[in-house]
């Protein structure tokens, strides 16, 4: 299945699965779209609702969780650069000009 066929949600749920914020963001603006439309018209059934409400909620979550990985790796980046040795001093070099 292409992705385009996809349900918008579940599009949303692979690109945050993925890492790829920039795209779920996108994807997130075009749900807002389609809801603000879908709300417009006629009231909106309680269970879409229930639904992007716990995909806001996944989402959150995801986003925590890879903040915190985030920060771990930085932290870890900073513990280890403690035991590297002190970068060596530029040489210097003389030329000889005839």
């Amino acid at each position: 299945m292409n992705d385009r066929e996809k349900p918008l949600e579940d599009r949303i749920r692979n690109a945050v699965a993925s890492g790829e914020f920039a795209k779920a963001n996108a994807l997130w603006v075009e749900l807002g779209g389609r809801l603000r439309c879908e709300m417009a018209g006629r009231p909106v059934p309680a269970a879409r609702l229930r639904q992007v409400r716990e995909l806001i909620a996944w989402c959150r979550t995801m986003a925590i969780v890879d903040r915190a990985r985030c920060q771990q790796r930085l932290n870890q980046l900073a513990i280890s650069s403690r035991y590297m040795p002190p970068p060596a001093a530029p040489r210097q070099r003389l030329l000889a000009r005839f």
